[in-house]
């Protein structure tokens, strides 16, 4: 590959790349737009008239696409396997999560977007091929019929082929590299757009913390009770779930039971609407002084409304919506516990509740971790640590008393 053809791919790739980034902060400065927009009138009937709108767009393009909005696992399954197919599909995903998070429902944003970038990432590699392997007939056609050809957004596109694929270590060790530079520099994009927009921070720090080492004691109980506590929410989850396909309710019914739901919180509690990652300075301001007793109650209701969001077609990610009713429950622990460091107990239980609920503790303690001081990061490490390793010793313990037996 001569010098020349190399850096038309790298600025080719960088082109590609700063796309996506600024694609997926638009989506989430649409996102925020319309929410509050959206969400300023006061009047029930003015709500029920809105909520309704967004169900009637959601049915729509839900009888359209039934199987959107993608979630990430589904996107990530599919790319290792390359059969994406129409990348326009991306967004039509992108759409339908507009609609449901904009209209109030509690899920997070993460699912698809994390959907849409593996896909525009799968797109991206499809492009740069199509330029590798067709480079000098590019070169040798007009300027305009290069850049419609290169730019054209779901044609031109050169999938993935085994027998194709470079074999050199140097070279793919090059290519490696390549994508390294293309993903930092499509996060540098996303992270310029949001700032220069005055986007509000994914990240709302907890305060100061000023534990210490003999609050280490604490360490295992809290986790062993917040596992608990997050292992029943998941269980009932899946009972709700099973539930719900045993009924086999119809696309319409099911959407309009996800608006009502969306309107009795939105009632009942407001502050509950959306994901919830914009609503964790109220653990730290207005429901700072609150009863445990209440803190225990809006975990349960943040909760149970995720729960009948995902299962009435108003669908999203999850980690957003439990990363906050882990954290309201971790205040509710650390209020029933004044003798200990109230960030100590937050982290411990939140880590060790969301590692349950969404099955990875390690998610669940990055996510922790970034909300939290920098002197807890080695308590939220022990957890982690201890939420990964146990189940793995409890197993083998299991085997060798088998084998024993």
């Amino acid at each position: 590959m001569t010098d020349l053809k190399r850096f038309v791919m790298t600025v080719y790739g960088l082109v590609l790349s700063t796309l996506i980034g600024l694609l997926a902060s638009a989506f989430l400065i649409l996102e925020n737009t319309l929410s509050e927009w959206l969400w300023q009138p006061t009047s029930l009937i003015v709500r029920m008239l809105l909520v309704g709108l967004g169900a009637g767009l959601l049915i729509a393009l839900l009888k359209r696409w039934p199987q959107m909005p993608q979630t990430a696992q589904t996107a990530m399954a599919m790319f290792k396997k390359h059969q994406f197919g129409d990348y326009r599909l991306v967004f039509v995903n992108l759409l339908m999560t507009l609609v449901i998070l904009s209209f109030g429902a509690g899920v997070g944003p993460e699912a698809a977007l994390l959907s849409a970038i593996i896909m525009l990432s799968s797109w991206q590699a499809d492009k740069i091929r199509y330029l590798y392997f067709n480079y000098d007939q590019l070169m040798a056609v007009p300027v305009r019929t290069r850049l419609q050809q290169l730019f054209t957004f779901n044609a031109y596109l050169q999938g993935y082929d085994a027998q194709l694929a470079v074999k050199s270590p140097r070279l793919l060790r090059q290519k490696r590299l390549l994508y390294l530079v293309f993903s930092l520099n499509g996060l540098f994009a996303f992270a310029v757009l949001m700032r220069q927009t005055d986007q509000p921070s994914f990240v709302t720090k907890l305060g100061a913390t000023t534990w210490q080492w003999h609050d280490l004691w604490l360490l295992l109980p809290l986790i062993v009770g917040a596992v608990i506590y997050g292992r029943t929410w998941r269980w009932l989850g899946q009972q709700w779930q099973r539930l719900v396909e045993r009924l086999a309710l119809p696309l319409a019914v099911k959407v309009a039971a996800g608006a009502i739901g969306i309107l009795v919180v939105a009632g009942l509690a407001p502050d509950l609407l959306f994901s919830g990652q914009h609503s964790v300075h109220l653990l730290i301001g207005t429901w700072r002084t609150a009863s445990p007793w209440f803190l225990t109650g809006m975990t349960a209701l943040k909760l149970i409304f995720l729960a009948w969001c995902l299962q009435f077609h108003w669908r999203g990610g999850d980690i957003f919506p439990v990363l906050f009713a882990s954290l309201a429950q971790g205040f509710a622990v650390a209020a029933w516990l004044p003798s200990f460091d109230a960030l100590f107990v937050v982290a411990v239980v939140a880590t060790a509740m969301a590692g349950s609920l969404l099955d990875s503790p390690i998610v669940a303690g990055i996510m922790v971790l970034l909300f939290c001081p920098v002197n807890l990061w080695l308590v939220i490490l022990i957890s982690t640590l201890i939420l990964v390793l146990a189940p793995r010793l409890f197993k083998k313990l299991t085997e060798f008393k088998l084998k024993r037996s």
